[in-house]
């Protein structure tokens, strides 16, 4: 048989993956979540992170509200009146996991375990620390259905109480340079056919990062 029928096949493969790699290369891993602390204190903020060397997202904690919880009640959006420091939606948390983003759009069922009405009842804390690398202004888009605070170094930014429509809006915050916590409390209580939470930086000179739970590595 004649050599070069025998090279064929191999030269064949040879040029195959040369074209293969040509075409898509060798790329980094992408980074790995945050694990969750080990015996972290429920109501532990963490505390800021390396700045130079963080991951951008929040810490939730996702919370299940069956159908006969004494908070799940329908309310009107005229309820301002809503504390989050007297409601308990966030008391029991079913897990806990590390988002890199908080546009989950709409249609978001994040929480089943076969409880009556389930998924329609549902509560999320989530936690992170802001860097505001100046002064400056901050604009956001949050558009929630239902209940949403967003709490900055503990003092409201913004209030979006009772039921409501997903339809985001956009707001702007003044912040001093400086870091701060940031805390964004949501719960969803309506009918199982509508929901939505959208929380997004649109401008300014800031970086959100998630929490820094190992004791004595803070950054100043």
């Amino acid at each position: 048989m004649h050599p070069n029928r025998l090279a064929t096949p191999t030269a064949l493969v040879l040029l195959l993956l040369a074209s293969a790699c040509s075409d898509f290369g060798i790329r980094d891993a992408p980074p790995v979540p945050p694990a969750e602390p080990p015996g972290k204190d429920e109501d532990d903020l963490g505390g800021p992170p390396d700045w130079q060397n963080c991951f951008e997202g929040f810490h939730g904690e996702y919370s299940n509200l069956s159908m006969d919880h004494p908070d799940v009640r329908f309310r009107s959006r005229d309820d301002a009146k809503s504390n989050p420091d007297k409601l308990d939606w966030w008391s029991e948390p079913s897990f806990q996991r590390f988002d890199p983003t908080l546009d989950m759009g709409e249609n978001w069922w994040p929480v089943d375990e076969g409880l009556e009405g389930d998924p329609a009842h549902f509560a999320v804390r989530w936690r992170a620390w802001l860097r505001a690398w100046s002064n400056t202004s901050m604009t956001v888009t949050l558009g929630t259905s239902d209940d949403a605070w967003v709490y900055i170094e503990g003092e409201p930014a913004i209030e979006l109480p009772g039921m409501q429509p997903f339809e985001p809006e956009q707001y702007t915050i003044d912040l001093d340079g400086g870091q701060y916590p940031i805390e964004i409390l949501f719960a969803h209580r309506d009918a199982a056919d509508v929901s939505g939470f959208r929380f997004r930086v649109l401008s300014g000179d800031v970086s959100l990062c998630y929490p820094n739970f190992d004791e004595g590595e803070e950054e100043e």
